[in-house]
């Protein structure tokens, strides 16, 4: 009987010491189980307003996602401080820094980084100095140097699809602007708003924003691929971050200004009209309704010149996105589009197709007839196109003699159906029976496919097209 009094007393002593003993221990495994993720990340030192290092923080428009990723995941960001882009590139490559957070794709930065979604965009330019012509995206640089800050997508991009353009390496943008500005090199590629916040800091008022510069930035998150499990959990937070906290950094950092010149005469005819008025009051009464009138002519006049500047400007806004003789849409507003429709995709899986028609002179002999022969012919194309196509496709003339027609949210089938419709509309023309041999070449957007490779799979089948004769639609794989 004494034995089991005493089990039983050592029994309830034992749970009554060890239960919370117990409860500690768990609630510490639970707390560490629900402390973030710490993740450590390189940026752009020299990238403001996009992103930026000083006084040892991080500011900028990355700055501000990272923050919203942060409350939206179990993710905790450290930031680990780099001198220039291109050591912020090794160090994640290394493994120094798990992450960085604001940068574009690219087949060689594939190699060693996982992508998240795409989250902010925003547009490249072309910038030179005052008296430098607009200049069409890369195409139009011609024979003048091209300065590029090391390590950028646009690197890689020119030296794959623009060989013949001659390169200067900067560091970054702000000191490429410099070096711009003393005439080190002709032209410079930058991101619009750190070149235009740059511009008005450094009152570089030489220099002007003379084109577009292809491709856009579609900035996302790359991951060193040792850590690629937190591409989904930065990708959950992306999808989820309200509109209106997008609006708000856009506005805060979009500080985008359009920089008048004064205006000397304006000024000098203002106070000229003052002086005549005070004369007026002074002499005689009666010249004030004369000096009234030529005032008001003047007024006219600079009406009629404005009204005259407003037409030049709408003609030069649709010269500069259409072909001459055609009227269609041309090659860079092509490849704009393009970009627009391949972004899309990318965001809501939304597929599109590609259509190129092309030219061939029965003779073998690329346009051997008069200049007038060949517009009709360009001009019966492109009427054929517009009265074939849908109101949502995008008819261009691509080339000399080839043209490109964009299918926004259309798969291949329905696209094989328009094309065939579009060349037997060319077919029914004898112009171009008489003169020209037809191939139709087509294919739908791949996933994770960019629009240089989209188009050369397209020109695949448009070759395809002619070796079997022409006048057939190829569709490639």
């Amino acid at each position: 009987m004494f034995k089991c009094y005493f089990f039983q007393a050592f029994f309830w002593v034992t749970l009554v010491v060890a239960t919370p003993s117990f409860a500690y221990l768990q609630n510490a495994n639970s707390n560490d189980n629900s402390a973030p993720e710490e993740v450590t990340y390189c940026i752009d030192p020299n990238w403001a307003p996009y992103e930026a290092i000083r006084n040892g923080s991080h500011i900028g428009i990355s700055a501000q996602y990272l923050d919203i990723i942060s409350e939206l995941s179990d993710l905790k960001f450290t930031l680990v401080p780099t001198q220039t882009w291109q050591q912020s590139l090794e160090y994640v490559q290394q493994g120094k820094c798990r992450v960085i957070p604001m940068l574009n794709t690219s087949d060689y930065r594939r190699q060693f980084l996982d992508f998240s979604l795409p989250y902010f965009e925003a547009p490249n330019v072309l910038v030179a100095k005052s008296g430098t012509p607009m200049l069409q995206g890369y195409g139009g640089v011609g024979n003048r140097s091209v300065g590029v800050v090391q390590g950028y997508r646009q690197v890689e991009y020119i030296s794959r699809h623009y060989p013949s353009l001659r390169l200067k390496l900067i560091a970054s943008e702000q000191e490429g602007l410099k070096q711009l500005a003393n005439g080190e090199f002709d032209v410079m590629v930058g991101s619009l708003m750190s070149v235009n916040m740059h511009i008005n800091n450094l009152k570089l008022k030489d220099l002007i924003i003379v084109g577009y510069a292809e491709p856009f930035d579609s900035l996302a998150f790359g991951v060193n691929k040792s850590y690629g499990y937190l591409v989904d959990k930065i990708n959950y937070a992306i999808e989820r971050i309200p509109e209106n906290r997008k609006v708000e950094i856009y506005k805060q950092w979009n500080n985008v200004q359009v920089r008048y010149s004064r205006d000397y005469l304006k000024l000098f005819l203002s106070v000229a009209v003052v002086l005549m008025v005070l004369l007026l009051i002074i002499v005689r009464k009666r010249y004030r309704g004369h000096f009234t009138r030529i005032i008001q002519q003047k007024n006219e006049e600079i009406g009629t010149l404005q009204a005259a500047l407003l037409e030049n400007n709408k003609t030069l806004a649709f010269l500069s996105s259409h072909d001459n003789v055609t009227g269609l849409y041309n090659r860079n507003h092509m490849i704009q589009r393009a970009e627009e429709e391949i972004s899309r995709f990318q965001r809501f899986h939304t597929t599109a197709s590609l259509i190129v028609v092309e030219l061939t002179s029965i003779n073998d002999e690329k346009f051997n007839f008069d200049t007038q022969t060949k517009e009709d012919a360009l001009k019966v194309v492109a009427a054929s196109c517009l009265s074939t196509v849908r109101e949502v496709d995008v008819v261009s003339r691509f080339s000399d003699e080839q043209f490109i027609v964009l299918c926004p949210q259309t798969t291949v089938e329905h696209a094989k159906k328009l094309a065939d419709r579009l060349l037997d509309c060319m077919l029914g023309h004898q112009l171009l029976n008489d003169t020209f041999k037809i191939a139709v070449g087509m294919t739908q957007l791949h996933e994770d496919e960019e629009f240089n490779e989209w188009f050369e799979r397209t020109i695949k089948a448009l070759y395809q097209s002619k070796r079997l004769g022409y006048g057939n639609v190829s569709v490639a794989d």
